[in-house]
């Protein structure tokens, strides 16, 4: 037989592999092979990790031994510490704001839209979106690479027996030793795959259309929730000024009655009295200090700022205030439902699940793919009988594969039907949250504008309280300089007054955040949903 014949040439992978093998006879070379290259091999994969111990001989060392201890990292463990950035020395450092005179609303908006980590997150979340959507396109495109494949290959096997004297013969040993190199390029490209790719493609877009409108509406909502805490920071401003008008009434009725009480007018409970109320009213100018405070670091948190930040805003008592809503709220319902990005972001993730189903349909039919490659191969081949070359081999020349190649998985397991079931109900759901999220869009709209109009009217009345109340205490604190008021009557007044003004300032600061509500809640001003043909087209989905 032709030695030819006998020889069989395997696939080698792309790396430059190594491959003996060994007959019976040579079991000890098996030995002396895997007490080279088996302890090093054993030593790398130990090296790999970088822990003295080995979670996956002991992986209870690497938690809490006790379920009532905190968890600190046992001797041997590399443990990495995972500490936040620190607060600077310049609270306002890395942040854009000097923090330098008093800030408007419009410039504080102006640095939340710039500088919020919210925000900045959500934008972000938008750009993986997109890129993923970039991935998804590629599925329309084909594959080009290039590849080698090279390796030896060394046979040892049994060549028949030589006679070496009288009665006696030695074994034949024969080797073949192969080297071979097959460089080729290779193209493939999916011809037909029943909507598999128009559906990750519409799934991806969608997808994308969603964290664009999310992106959206987190602007609408940092500037809400800047415009609440400014206003709310103006508010507490205007009840510590409140609550220092109180403390001059407090004082001015304490000194009537000390007046009165040197004439003998007034009696010793009618000065226990006055202090009391000079005390409580104290009392509330350090209460509402703290207010200032909390207001304050809502409001730069609401920014994206360190609470730490010094920050001082100007005042809102002398601007106008919103005038009548110019629409019904039925208009601003409809408006609402039409503007959100977020009725519009539940929409696409309608869509997107739609897309989903059609997916899982195409999955039942089969795909067909083109490819093609051509390459050189070209190999060398020694054979050697016991210690002598026998004969030597080379070939090598083009090698050319175009073919079609068609795929239909007939069985799965049932895998693909209930994937079609998730779809479906996945579809199902996001219908059910965008009728949820559309009922509560109404009611917000709903509730905000009702709560503007109310605070309207709460307003004028508030103004009108204000005057009817310093006109009534005026009246009083004169009545008693003439002993023709008591001293509770005087307090009642004096109390009646400075709560007057402190409901004065908070349905000013009220009125003026259920304006920004209707803004919001209706989904108007930057960020609103754009239009377009396709919404247009599609509304039926809704």
């Amino acid at each position: 037989m032709d030695v030819w014949d006998v020889l069989t040439i395997t696939s080698i992978s792309i790396n430059l592999i190594l491959m003996t093998y060994l007959t019976a006879a040579s079991h000890r070379c098996l030995f002396v092979f895997l007490a080279v290259f088996l302890p090093p091999g054993l030593l790398l994969l130990g090296g790999c990790a970088q822990d003295r111990l080995f979670p996956e001989l002991d992986p209870d060392k690497f938690v809490s031994p006790d379920s009532s201890q905190g968890w600190v990292p046992a001797e041997g463990v590399d443990y990495e510490a995972h500490q936040v950035r620190s607060l600077p020395t310049d609270p306002t450092q890395g942040t854009g704001f000097d923090g330098d005179g008093t800030q408007s609303l419009m410039q504080l908006v102006d640095l939340a839209l710039e500088i919020n980590p919210t925000t900045r997150a959500v934008w972000e979340a938008a750009r993986v979106e997109a890129a993923q959507y970039g991935s998804v396109r590629s599925f329309w495109y084909p594959t080009f690479s290039l590849a080698a494949v090279a390796g030896y290959n060394r046979t040892i096997y049994p060549a028949g027996t030589t006679p070496t004297g009288p009665g006696t013969v030695s074994a034949d040993t024969m080797a073949a030793e192969v080297l071979s190199i097959y460089p080729y390029a290779e193209l493939n490209y999916t011809l037909l795959d029943f909507g598999r790719r128009d559906s990750a493609d519409l799934q991806a877009r969608q997808a994308l259309w969603i964290a664009n409108l999310e992106f959206n509406r987190q602007i609408q909502t940092t500037i809400y929730e800047v415009q609440k805490a400014y206003y709310a920071l103006d508010a507490a401003n205007g009840l510590y000024d409140a609550s220092l008008e109180k403390l001059e009434l407090a004082i001015t009725v304490l000194d009537a009655v000390e007046d009165r009480m040197a004439v003998g007018l007034a009696t010793a409970p009618e000065l226990l009295l006055a202090r009391q109320g000079l005390a409580q009213a104290e009392f509330d100018v350090q209460s509402r200090i703290s207010g200032i405070d909390d207001s304050r670091s809502a409001l730069l948190v609401s920014i994206g700022l360190p609470a730490t930040v010094p920050i001082e805003i100007k005042s809102l008592r002398e601007i106008p205030l919103p005038a009548d809503l110019a629409f019904q709220v039925e208009e601003g319902i409809n408006r609402a439902l039409k503007d959100r990005p977020d009725l519009a972001a539940a929409v696409a993730k309608v869509r997107e699940a739609d897309a989903a189903v059609d997916f899982a349909k195409a999955d039942f039919y089969p795909t067909v793919d083109f490819n093609g490659s051509v390459g050189w191969d070209e190999f060398d081949m020694d054979i050697q009988l016991n210690d002598g070359l026998s004969g030597t081999r080379s070939s090598g020349g083009l090698q050319y594969n175009v073919g079609v190649t068609g795929n239909w998985i007939l069985f799965e397991g049932f895998e693909l039907r209930n994937n079609l079931r998730q779809a479906r109900a996945a579809r199902r759901q996001a219908q059910a949250e965008l009728e949820t999220l559309r009922i509560k869009a109404i009611g917000e709209v709903w509730d905000s504008y009702s709560d503007y109009v109310a605070s309207q009217r709460q307003y004028e009345f508030g103004i009108a309280l204000a005057e009817s109340s310093q006109e009534a205490y005026n009246a009083i604190i004169a009545a008693y300089d003439v002993g023709l008021a008591t001293i509770t009557e005087l307090i009642d007044a004096e109390k009646d007054y400075a709560s007057a003004l402190a409901t004065l300032v908070t349905t000013r600061a009220t009125l003026l955040t259920a304006s920004a509500s209707v803004s919001y809640f209706i989904g108007s001003g930057p960020g609103r949903s754009p239009s377009s043909d396709l919404a247009t087209l599609r509304s039926g989905t809704q």
